[in-house]
């Protein structure tokens, strides 16, 4: 199929997110931080784990598609490996090192610090990882995502390829940024280190099973563990003869 603008591949991305058994609500608004004016971002996507936490245990996609018309140019370097560039919320950290190792951003060895792509910011693939960026920013701030569990900002990308600084195509890349970010509603700015997923659409399925559906069984696998050993560690109220 020949797309003559992004939004049939919008949809079309959407509808193979929601047949992976994802809920997705289409073009959610952010408030830009730059020019102070709200945005669209494509959709969000969420599943839920099993839980019995009120905040719930949500999986969370923030997704921007791009139909690229033009070939790309990635700088790649070594992997900065910054577990605080995680957005992992409602979790003790420290007690998730183990864990948080063997997810995606950081078993990558390196990661693309600049894009150049010749293009306005607003058509280029550096404007589509900063609107997933600023979107999840702002919507973490809103109810739709102010719950406790794991968040990603993803780019989703068809048409032009990607080449490292060598020349060599890449189908993935991961993006890493340290971003100012500016709250709109109280004018607090907010240093953020972020890690942006950029995928080849023809990669999404895996991705979904391999990357994000997998980093939550992790999560969820580690905190069942820690319940059962913090139970086990409980006296036995039975032998409490003050009962």
């Amino acid at each position: 199929m020949t797309y003559v603008s992004g939004i049939p591949f919008q949809y079309e991305i959407e509808e193979r997110v929601r047949k992976g058994g994802w809920e997705t609500v289409p073009e959610q608004s952010y408030m830009d931080d730059v020019e102070v004016k709200p945005r669209p971002i494509d959709f969000v996507a969420t599943i839920q784990a099993r839980s019995h936490n009120p905040r719930g245990n949500q999986l969370a996609l923030v997704v921007e598609t791009k139909f690229l018309t033009h070939d790309v140019t990635v700088y790649v370097r070594e992997n900065p490996k910054n577990k605080k560039a995680y957005f992992l919320d409602g979790f003790w950290s420290q007690d998730l090192d183990y864990t948080l190792n063997n997810f995606h951003f950081f078993n990558a060895s390196s990661v693309a610090l600049n894009i150049d792509d010749g293009k306005e910011n607003r058509d280029s693939l550096f404007g589509a990882v900063n609107q997933a960026s600023k979107a999840l920013l702002y919507l973490r701030t809103k109810e739709i995502l102010n719950k406790k569990g794991l968040f990603y900002p993803v780019v989703i990308y068809k048409g032009g390829k990607i080449r490292d600084q060598n020349a060599n195509e890449l189908r993935n890349a991961l993006y890493y940024q340290t971003y100012e970010w500016k709250n709109p509603e109280t004018g607090k700015i907010d240093s953020r280190a972020l890690y942006v997923d950029i995928i080849h659409e023809s990669n999404l399925e895996q991705c979904l099973e391999s990357f994000y559906k997998n980093e939550l069984s992790k999560l969820m696998e580690l905190i069942y563990f820690q319940k059962r050993i913090a139970e086990s560690r409980k006296p036995d109220q039975r032998n409490n003869s003050a009962l």
